[in-house]
Parts: structure tokens; C-alpha cells; sequence
């Protein structure tokens, strides 16, 4: 008896709900922009489809956050995306616009 309740509970965590192959970990880069090719160097053993899919998964749940520029792949055709963590971006708006402030601020003359 138990061994019974022992592996009831080994096994409650184990997350049963979702079907197919377990999810591989991926190395993401989380404190600066990124493109696709990026997390590919990073994770060499992962398909690019794979990566493709948790990129956009992250950026549909508002994990990421796609940047309006793009960068030049040095191929021909379609260029670079580049992604942010979305909370990094935030800071990095924030920042800016407090440095903007203290600029004008500080900028503006005194008049007398």
C-alpha cells in the first residue's frame, strides 16, 4: 500500500494535459535585441521551425516584442526581424524618456 501512494504522488507532477513530444528547453537571449539566426547559434540542436514557433508564441502572450526596423541578412530576399524581451524594452523606453526630460530640463537657460 505504500508503494502505491508513493508513486501516486511521483507522478501527480508530471504534466500529463498536453500531447505529443515534451517540449525542448530553449537558451534565449533576454537582456538585448535578437534575430532568429541569433537563438539558432545558441541552440545548434533545436530545428529552426522549433524556434520560429516559440518566438512567435512568446510574442502572441506579449513575452517579446517585435522591433519596426530590420537588419540586412547579407542574403538576398527577406530581411532580419529583431526581437526584444519585452520588459527589457519597456526599461530601455522609460530610461530614455527620463533622460529626455533631465536633458531639456537642464538644457533650458535660466532667464533673469
Amino acid at each position: 500500500m505504500n508503494d502505491i501512494t508513493s508513486n501516486i504522488t511521483a507522478t501527480s507532477t508530471i504534466k500529463t494535459s498536453k500531447v505529443g513530444r515534451p517540449a525542448k528547453a530553449l537558451k534565449l537571449i533576454l537582456n538585448k535585441s535578437f534575430t532568429l539566426k541569433d537563438i539558432q547559434t545558441l541552440n545548434p540542436d533545436v530545428k529552426p521551425i522549433t524556434i520560429r514557433a516559440a518566438i512567435l508564441r512568446g510574442l502572441s502572450k506579449g513575452k517579446f516584442t517585435k522591433l519596426p526596423r530590420n537588419v540586412k541578412s547579407g542574403k538576398v530576399g527577406k530581411p532580419a526581424n529583431i526581437f526584444i524581451n519585452t520588459k527589457v524594452y519597456q526599461a530601455s523606453l522609460n530610461n530614455l524618456a527620463k533622460s529626455k526630460v533631465t536633458a531639456s530640463v537642464t538644457a533650458e537657460p535660466a532667464v533673469a
